[in-house]
């Protein structure tokens, strides 16, 4: 009965649209309360959850961007990115998701990657004479391989609640994101020669260099994190904290465009965000324990189990179930609620966990893109302007070509686990 009444207070203050840690905190205790645990279990969840190392990666990865959004870096990642395809038709339209695919190397989140380039890219997009909702669709679409792409805070969290190593789900997370950031670009390629959008330049070698020149120490940083990161030199955590560190370097001493005041305000936004994350992780940890102590993965397990034995095909049902989650849950939530029940069967599938991992990431991070939650298309509706709904349908190529993508990555495990076994012998 307890298990039962959670069940359907969760779904109603879902519903109702409550905050999601509220949703899994008030549901967790009612279940608690019912079943006459000592509700002292929901801090001591909580805090065995929050002792993990590796969650101090977040703050880092999320004040490392937003330091260097502050200042002129990403303006001069963006314009090198420019330099090389603009003199494609639609060229600009493509560097949205290659410097998407640069940022991801130092951002860690779709949130950061969408706020911090969406307010150069969409305005400059629309200038050039872009449709409005395309501009914002490709911009929301783009930062999907952010949390990819290493360093990543969902793989992060996904690593620290299934127990896994963060360093080899780092580098699981390589070839689906490049995979994920090509077919955007040969989509958006396509829909430009369709449409014919409009070239931003000519190719100009002069050019080229020049804006190499400009953002040197950027590349630099991006280059220093990633192969702090996966070449062994740090921890992810270590590798966030020297990214802020050569951050601040960069902002206060080299280009001396950052000021106090830029950091100040980048310290509270991280803070503020860090927060959110952490509440929803301690709820969820709860909540997750409660899941386990009922069963349930094993439930759902021998449920699907019972539809197929087929692997392949087990797997693109839960993906399906995967979709409906991720459009009306919010994504870290969604990973700490959902993965280990889905590892429970992918182990007796005899699929490897890391690349179980990869799977849920990739599909719940596409969450990002599907009403109602979709927080990326809230982020960039508001600084276009434009109606969700004129969004949703220029977004829905791009939304595609990555379901594409995360169809590669469950029939070719090797995606996922090729990278990981190669570097970590």
């Amino acid at each position: 009965m307890a298990l039962i009444v959670m069940v359907i207070l969760f779904l109603l203050l879902l519903a109702l649209r409550f905050p999601i840690f509220i949703v899994i905190g008030l549901s967790s205790f009612v279940y608690i309360v019912m079943s006459d645990i000592p509700p002292l279990l929901i801090g001591q969840r909580i805090t065995t959850q929050l002792t993990s190392f590796s969650l101090l990666a977040i703050p880092f990865y999320l004040l490392l961007a937003a330091i260097l959004n502050s200042g002129t870096a990403t303006r001069r990642l963006i314009r090198f990115v420019v330099s090389i395809v603009g003199y494609i038709r639609g060229g600009l339209g493509i560097a949205n998701v290659g410097i998407s695919m640069l940022f991801s190397g130092i951002s860690g989140t779709a949130v950061a990657d969408t706020a911090g380039l969406g307010k150069t890219l969409i305005p400059a997009m629309k200038k050039e004479g872009y449709p409005s909702a395309y501009a914002a669709a490709i911009t929301g679409a783009s930062s999907t391989v952010g949390p990819i792409i290493p360093p990543s805070i969902n793989i992060i969290i996904a690593g620290v609640t299934a127990g896994l190593s963060i360093h080899k789900l780092f580098l699981a997370g390589i070839i689906p994101g490049l995979l994920m950031g090509l077919a955007m670009m040969i989509t958006a390629y396509i829909i430009a020669v369709r449409r014919k959008f409009p070239k931003s330049n000519d190719f100009d070698v002069s050019e080229i260099w020049k804006s190499f020149k400009g953002c040197i120490w950027e590349l630099g940083l991006i280059v220093f994190v990633l192969y702090g990161v996966l070449g062994g030199l740090f921890t992810p955590t270590e590798a966030g904290a020297m990214g802020v560190l050569a951050a601040l370097v960069l902002g206060f001493i080299i280009r001396r465009d950052v000021s106090i005041k830029d950091l100040y305000k980048s310290c509270v936004e991280t803070a503020q965000f860090t927060g959110t994350v952490l509440i929803i992780v301690g709820f969820a940890a709860t909540y997750g324990w409660i899941i386990a102590s009922e069963r349930i993965p094993q439930t759902i397990s021998e449920s699907i189990l019972l539809i197929t034995v087929v692997p392949i095909l087990a797997i693109l049902l839960v993906n399906l179930v995967l979709f409906v989650v991720g459009s009306v849950m919010e994504t870290i939530a969604s990973l700490v609620i959902v993965l280990p029940t889905l590892l429970v069967l992918g182990s007796t599938l005899g699929i490897d966990p890391i690349h179980m991992t990869m799977i849920v990431v990739i599909n719940l991070t596409l969450g990002l893109l599907t009403p109602p939650i979709g927080v990326v298309l809230y982020i960039v509706t508001s600084i276009s302007g434009d109606k969700i709904g004129s969004v949703i349908k220029e977004v829905l190529p791009f939304f595609i070509s990555n379901v594409l993508v995360l169809l590669l990555v469950i029939l070719f495990p090797s995606l996922t686990l090729w990278l990981p076994e190669l570097l970590t012998k």
